[in-house]
């Protein structure tokens, strides 16, 4: 088997922190067949980046560095991707997915024809040198195992599926830069607006309290955020909260929000459909507050309350203020 790419996506300037996790899928696989890893580097201003990608086990950092790929401009990043495919014949090919990562996954699974693995939670190799990798469908309500051919594989793991990689002291991989050759690009990226978020990012928090329907309205969420700043974690939300205006679409946990694990899910006021679940049951620790006790979220919660959370919620914040006084 020959050697497996890993994408590092940049966001501005910085690496994004999904590029630890497919660290750790390419490890894996990589024992399995004993072949080398090689990293792929695309944008504008790459080297932060570059001593970042380093601290891994890759054996080759692949650079292609222009100025027309400083924006997330899923043509022309597909269009890199594919050029140094092309140069490079990898057998596997790991991207994250995200917005710009799963558009590239799809148009290089196109154009070369290869198979695409895409929410991928557990992937490995099989005997015959094939991958055999296990995704949520029918939104998240079954565990689907899907088994590859022998031929090149596009592999987008879950996010928060495998644990993040630890960075190494670095310094032995050899980068080998490219110049990006593109084809006539058919395509342009306008204006990119970037919102402001309150707060941690629910995707990069260890703990998440998320507020659902149950909350009756908008002024609730200011309490769930005091709670969140004391445990040093994040705001989330439902669909329901989002699509009534409550909060802004950037806090949506869920099929059509985003998929996250932190350490600690916390769900207030939130019934737990299938949607909102494949978006948190990677959890390690989900607690659920809610008045009604026959709510789906208490089928994959490890704790429970039922209880009306005007009163539940603001004695937790009183018990944790008193904590805090303490320490």
């Amino acid at each position: 088997m020959k050697n497996i790419l890993v994408l590092a996506e940049i966001d501005g300037d910085e690496l994004r922190p999904e590029f630890w996790e497919l660290a750790t899928v390419a490890k894996a696989l990589s024992a399995s067949v004993s072949c080398g890893i090689g990293v792929v580097v695309i944008g504008a201003h790459t080297d932060a980046v570059l001593e970042e990608v380093t601290k891994t086990d890759a054996d080759t950092v692949h650079v292609l560095q222009d100025d027309r790929l400083a924006d997330p401009w899923p043509e022309a990043h597909a269009a890199a991707l594919i050029q140094l495919c092309r140069e490079l014949a990898p057998q596997i090919v790991i991207l994250p997915r995200t917005v710009l990562g799963a558009e590239m996954a799809a148009r290089l699974a196109v154009h070369n024809r290869w198979q695409l693995l895409q929410d991928v939670t557990q992937v490995e190799v099989s005997s015959d040198g094939s991958l055999k990798a296990v995704r949520p469908v029918s939104g998240g309500a079954v565990m689907a195992t899907i088994h590859a051919g022998t031929g090149p594989c596009v592999v987008v793991p879950r996010p928060r599926a495998f644990a993040a990689a630890v960075a190494t002291s670095g310094g032995a991989c050899t980068t080998v830069r490219h110049a990006f050759e593109p084809p006539s690009l058919r395509t342009s990226c306008g204006e990119i607006k970037r919102v402001a978020v309150e707060g941690m990012s629910v995707d990069r928090a260890r703990v998440v309290i998320s507020g659902g329907g149950g909350l009756g309205g908008p002024e609730p969420f200011a309490l769930l955020r005091q709670i969140a700043d004391l445990v040093g974690g994040a705001v989330g939300a439902s669909r329901v909260a989002v699509d009534s205006g409550w909060v802004p679409p950037s806090l949506q946990v869920g099929l059509t929000g985003k998929t996250i694990a932190p350490d600690v899910y916390l769900a207030v006021g939130i019934s737990g459909a299938i949607q909102h679940l494949v978006g948190c049951s990677s959890a390690p620790l989900i607690v659920a507050v809610n008045s009604d006790e026959s709510a789906p979220i208490f089928g994959i919660s490890n704790y429970g309350v039922v209880g009306d959370w005007k009163e539940v919620m603001p004695a937790f914040l009183e018990r944790l203020m008193m904590e805090e006084r303490v320490t």
